[in-house]
C-alpha cells in the first residue's frame, strides 16, 4: 500500500483545523415561545389526562396572557367544563354563567347554558336547574340543547318527587319537537311518570297502628314479613313473662319483664312505620330508576 504524499496529509490537517475553528464554544440554547396555541395545548393535554386542577391553571394563565385573544371564551369555557368533572359544581355554574354573559355569541354559549343548567342538578339547587333549563329553551329553542334541557328539567322534576311538572316538561317536548329521533323514548316516560303517579302507597300510620294492636302486623302489612315474625315473637315473650308474673302475683318480676319490653314494643310500633315508608320510596325509586333509563339518551 502506497503512503498518502505529504501535501495530501498537510490538506486534510488544515481542512480538518478549519473546521474545528468553526465550531461554536458551546451548544445553542434552546427555548420555546409561548403562544396561544403552546398555552392552549398544554391545558388541553391536561385536561384530556384527567387533571383538571392543573388544566384549570393553564386556561386561566392562558386568559391573563392572551385576554383579548379569540379563543378566550372557549378557554372560559373549558374552565366550566374542568369545574365539572373535578365535581366542584358550584365553581362550574358561576363560571359558564359568566361565559354566556362575557361572550353571549360564542360557539360555545348554548352548551355552557345547558351544562351550568346540570351543574346546579348535580349541587341538589333544583330549582335554579329547572329555571335555567326552562331559559334556555325559551331563549334557545332552535339548539341541539333544547330539547335536551327539557328531558333533564323533568328529571329534575321527578327528583322532588313532582310528578305533574315532570309530565309537564315531556309535553312541552312533544308539542315542541314533534319529528325528533327520540320521540319514543319520551313517550315511554310519559307512561312510566304516570304509572310513577298512581303507584299504590302503604300508609305508615296504619302500619304502626297494626304493630300496637298486634305487634309485628304492620312490619308484614309493608311487606318486611321476617322482621314482622322477629317483632311478633318478641314481643309476644315480653306480653307473656308480663301477664305471668301479674298472675303469679310476682309483680316486681312483672314490672322488670315489662319495662324491659316498653322500648320493644315502641320500637316495633316506629320500625313499622319506617318500614312502610321504605316501601313508598322503594317502589318510586324501582319506577323511577326506568324513566332516568328510558330519557338517558337524550341528555
Amino acid at each position: 500500500m502506497t503512503r498518502p504524499s505529504r501535501s495530501f496529509s498537510s490538506a486534510v490537517l488544515f481542512l480538518s483545523l478549519a473546521v474545528f475553528l468553526t465550531l461554536p464554544a458551546h451548544a445553542e440554547e434552546k427555548s420555546i415561545v409561548l403562544t396561544e396555541d403552546v398555552e392552549l395545548k398544554i391545558a388541553d393535554t391536561f385536561m384530556a389526562e384527567g387533571e383538571y386542577y392543573r388544566a384549570i391553571t393553564e386556561y386561566k394563565k392562558f386568559l391573563i396572557l392572551f385576554p383579548d385573544s379569540e379563543r378566550a371564551d372557549y378557554a372560559l369555557f373549558k374552565i366550566g367544563n374542568a369545574y365539572y368533572k373535578g365535581e366542584e359544581y358550584a365553581s362550574a355554574a358561576r363560571t359558564l354563567s359568566s361565559l354566556r354573559e362575557k361572550y353571549p355569541g360564542s360557539s360555545n354559549a348554548n352548551e355552557a347554558f345547558f351544562l351550568e343548567a346540570f351543574s346546579y342538578w348535580k349541587a341538589k339547587q333544583h330549582k335554579k336547574a329547572r329555571d335555567t333549563f326552562k331559559a334556555l329553551v325559551d331563549t334557545q329553542p332552535e339548539s341541539e340543547y333544547a330539547p335536551r334541557a327539557l328531558a333533564a328539567s323533568s328529571l329534575v322534576a321527578l327528583d322532588e318527587d313532582n310528578a305533574l311538572a315532570s309530565r309537564q316538561d315531556l309535553e312541552r317536548f312533544i308539542e315542541l319537537y314533534p319529528e325528533h329521533p327520540l320521540l319514543d323514548k319520551v313517550q315511554e316516560a310519559l307512561a312510566l311518570i304516570d304509572q310513577y303517579r298512581d303507584l299504590p302507597q302503604k300508609s305508615p300510620v296504619l302500619a304502626g297502628v297494626m304493630s300496637a294492636i298486634i305487634p309485628g302486623s304492620g312490619y308484614m302489612y309493608a311487606g318486611h314479613y321476617g322482621d314482622g315474625a322477629t317483632a311478633f315473637l318478641i314481643n309476644g315473650l315480653f306480653i307473656a313473662g308480663t301477664v305471668i308474673g301479674i298472675n303469679e302475683e310476682n309483680y316486681p318480676v312483672a314490672a322488670i319483664v315489662g319495662g324491659i319490653g316498653i322500648p320493644f314494643y315502641l320500637g316495633n310500633i316506629y320500625g313499622s312505620a319506617n318500614a312502610a315508608k321504605k316501601w313508598n320510596r322503594a317502589a318510586k325509586e324501582e319506577v323511577r330508576a326506568k324513566i332516568h333509563v328510558a330519557l338517558s339518551p337524550l341528555l
